[in-house]
């Protein structure tokens, strides 16, 4: 017996020195085959002198000193990739999703760190977040769960939950070492609330979670999992903050709406936004359709920028989580919304003969469409006059941007100049190695916001890339046309992005204003001003500006038809 008492002594002061040495319950417990509870329960029995904190501390130094030697072995091997692909245009995103799909066994933070140490520059005009949307919102759901103390029905959530969702939240959590049991629990749990809230609805049973109480779960959780959450680190679950930037811009009550829930369990506000059950599907097909039509893609995350872009264009749309809610997936929505037939499939680009992509129907149809503005928003009432106006300016420059981009992959595809002449200049290293690759790896070199930054505000400069009879062409455009377009460009920026692009856009109606005074504008330029003012007087300013991008394509017209005949 007394062997027995002296080997647990000696048992439970082995944990007591782990967690001296900064080891979390959970690993100690799994050393020793115990669960973290009671764990706890012998470290108060022996009375050790470490506080959490002190012994969190002393987790966080152990594992900095470690991690510290493993971002110098890492970027010894790796920093020139690193570099190539910050060169190439990666986003920072986009290079440590590259190495935790090829080098797995290395961890998350790892590599995260080391993309830091390299010093390299990546693009800031791409915006990037540290979590997916799902991500964020199985935070809150998995908080939920826990504070209402549900039990994960993985046999359930294993065909209704979305296998985005589960990728996304679990990818990220088996990246940052998360044991694969835990993941599988999180992610139950997080359906597991989705589905109480979503039943619930049905008996009129409200739901919600206190900004406070979820920081404080989220310590809990953090702690659970051996996370620590520091200035430069971002472990899941997310801080309140992020969930209320992403989810509800900026309010923690709205974040609560979007998801379904009732912040506070107060009830919602009178007043607050409902919508009707037709509301869900009419959305979901006015989305699909919209992405029919220009070729972009149908995900879950594209859905959450329409719904921005029709909330500043005065139109409101059921939130993406709440979609999934209402659907119970994303997949489920989209079926539903297409079981009627009524979403179009996407338009076939024509091409001429000789493979290039027909300027002319461009050309064409950005006329039918600024005809068709002129005619019917003289027939839109006053008060929604703005918010036609909005739409059709960000809808007509997105349709040319997109055509352009296509404009200029296809005169370089059919140039066989193209790739010499840019190895006879002065190619940068990354540029030099992508195009000596075969075939050339042109796209990597020109991806989507690349060819859109191209010149500026200036669309005639492609930084040589088209051949020189077909660039002359392009560079014939009259000045005075480029700054209209570049006032459009601007007025479109600013109503896509708000306060942010003001500075650019004073500037370019102020060129503008140089040739025609109809164009100083000597207010404060706020969203309901500038559209207030390009729509008085007939619409003449913002049509104006609109028709310099029809000018373009007739240029493009001569310089396609060059290639063509060549």
């Amino acid at each position: 017996m007394a062997a027995v008492r002296a080997e647990f002594q000696e048992r439970n002061q082995a944990m007591a020195d782990l967690y001296e040495q900064g080891r979390t319950l959970q690993e100690i417990g799994e050393q020793f085959g115990v669960t973290r509870e009671r764990v706890r329960q012998i470290l108060v029995h022996l009375g050790t002198a470490v506080t959490a904190v002190e012994a969190r501390g002393a987790r966080r130094e152990a594992r900095a000193e470690e991690l510290s030697v493993q971002v110098k072995e890492f970027l010894e091997v790796h920093r020139a990739a690193i570099v190539a692909m910050s060169e190439g245009g990666a986003k920072r995103s986009d290079v440590e999703a590259r190495y935790a799909l090829l080098f797995p066994e290395i961890p998350a933070a790892v590599v995260r760190e080391a993309v830091t140490e390299a010093g390299v520059l990546f693009d800031v005009d791409v915006q990037e977040f540290a979590f997916a949307q799902c991500a964020i919102e199985a935070a809150v759901w998995y908080v939920l769960a826990r504070d209402l103390g549900l039990a994960a029905d993985r046999a359930r959530a294993v065909h209704e939950m979305d296998l985005d969702e589960m990728e996304g939240v679990g990818s990220l959590l088996l990246r940052e070492g998360v044991a694969a049991e835990t993941v599988a629990d999180i992610l139950g749990l997080a359906h597991a609330a989705r589905t109480k809230v979503s039943d619930g609805a049905v008996a009129g049973e409200e739901f919600g979670i206190a900004k406070a109480r979820y920081d404080t779960w989220r310590e809990s959780v953090l702690d659970e999992l051996g996370m620590e959450s520091s200035k430069g680190s971002t472990p899941w679950p997310p801080t309140s903050q992020t969930v209320m930037k992403r989810l509800g811009g900026g309010a923690w009550a709205q974040a609560q709406r979007a998801l379904g829930l009732t912040p506070d369990r107060r009830g919602r506000p009178p007043g607050g936004l409902v919508y009707e059950p037709q509301d869900y599907p009419a959305a979901l097909r006015d989305f699909l359709s919209d992405a029919a039509r220009a070729g972009t893609p149908t995900t879950y995350q594209a859905y959450e920028i329409w719904v921005r872009t029709q909330d500043r264009a005065g139109h409101r749309r059921p939130a993406p989580a709440s979609i999934r809610l209402y659907y119970k997936s994303w997949t489920t929505a989209k079926r539903a919304a297409t079981a009627d037939g009524t979403v179009q499939a996407a338009p076939r680009t024509r091409r001429t003969e000789g493979g290039l992509l027909e300027a002319a129907s461009a050309l064409h149809d950005a006329r039918q469409a600024l005809e068709r503005f002129r005619r019917e928003v003289s027939e839109v009432r006053p008060a929604e006059r703005s918010a036609y106006g909005q739409q059709f300016i960000l809808a007509f420059y997105q349709e040319y941007e997109h055509r352009r981009r296509a404009w200029i992959r296809m005169m370089i595809e059919r140039d066989d100049t193209a790739v010499a002449r840019r190895l006879a200049g002065s190619p940068t290293r990354n540029e030099r190695r992508l195009l000596s690759e075969d075939p050339p790896a042109v796209d990597t070199l020109l991806p989507d916001f690349v060819i859109d930054k191209l010149g500026g505000s200036d669309p005639r400069n492609t930084d040589g890339w088209i051949r020189p009879d077909a660039q002359a062409a392009l560079d014939s455009v009259d000045d005075a046309v480029i700054r209209r377009f570049a006032a459009f460009k601007e007025a479109r920026n600013h109503l896509m992005h708000g306060g942010v692009e003001a500075p650019k856009l004073k500037a370019a109606l102020a060129a503008l204003a140089a040739d025609d005074d109809a164009f100083a504008l000597k207010q404060t330029i706020t969203r309901r001003v500038l559209l207030s003012w390009l729509l008085s007087g007939g619409q003449h300013r913002v049509v104006h500006l609109a028709e310099s991008i029809p000018e373009l394509w007739k240029q493009m017209i001569v310089g396609e038809a060059l290639m063509a005949t060549a």
